[in-house]
């Protein structure tokens, strides 16, 4: 985020910290009530934006070698756990599919690496419920995907599972015009009612609503 950005961020979660400490006086009108759950939407929406955003800043640190060797590791604890389910259940095919090690997933080649790695999601994926006793969970399983989705785009190759998006649905600058158009344009004019009626809250507020640079 910007310095701007940073502020005005900041200015909503006072706001919002404001109404949340003197819910008792507005909590029966139900147009504050509908307009604080929009700000308190659009203040998740933008950390989770912000999150998405210094998330990519870190996959774009990364080297090529660096990020095979944490999707060739990850690779190999899932592959671990089905080459333990396969050999409990005498499936000796796939217990010998699922037996390569770290070190031998990153060296295939960058060619053919996607591909070995998608097996060993496919095969998670197809035995998920039998995999949960010995430690598979799909969490497990989806931050591989993102991972091996990343080593693709990171190649220029097209993502394979799209699970975490590379571009946000919706910008920053849009969430912040969000947030500016509900106080600006519906928060603020509701919230003139306490003018007279409770004078102290109202100044509060107002004191809230300043953006300090």
């Amino acid at each position: 985020m910007t310095r701007n950005q940073i502020n005005r961020k900041e200015m909503q979660e006072t706001v919002a910290a404001y109404l949340n400490e003197h819910a008792p006086i507005w909590n029966a009108t139900p147009m504050i009530v509908t307009f604080k759950t929009e700000l308190d939407n659009v203040n998740a929406a933008i950390d989770a934006v912000s999150a998405s955003q210094m998330q990519a800043q870190v996959f774009l640190g990364k080297t090529k070698s660096q990020l095979k060797k944490v999707v060739a590791q990850k690779a190999d604890m899932l592959n671990d756990v089905i080459e333990a389910y396969a050999g409990v259940e005498g499936d000796a095919k796939l217990e010998q599919r699922m037996g390569a090690s770290a070190t031998e997933l990153f060296r295939v080649s960058n060619e053919d690496f996607s591909k070995t790695i998608s097996e060993i999601i496919t095969a998670a994926n197809d035995r998920m419920e039998e995999l949960v006793p010995y430690g598979c969970s799909e969490a497990m399983v989806t931050d591989l995907m993102n991972e091996l989705d990343d080593y693709l785009e990171l190649h220029g190759q097209p993502r394979m599972y799209r699970i975490r998006s590379s571009q946000a649905t919706e910008s920053l600058e849009a969430l912040f015009d969000q947030a500016h158009e509900l106080l600006d344009k519906r928060l603020d004019k509701v919230m003139k009612v306490f003018a007279t009626r409770n004078a102290t809250f109202y100044k509060g507020y107002l004191a809230a609503r300043m953006i300090v640079d």
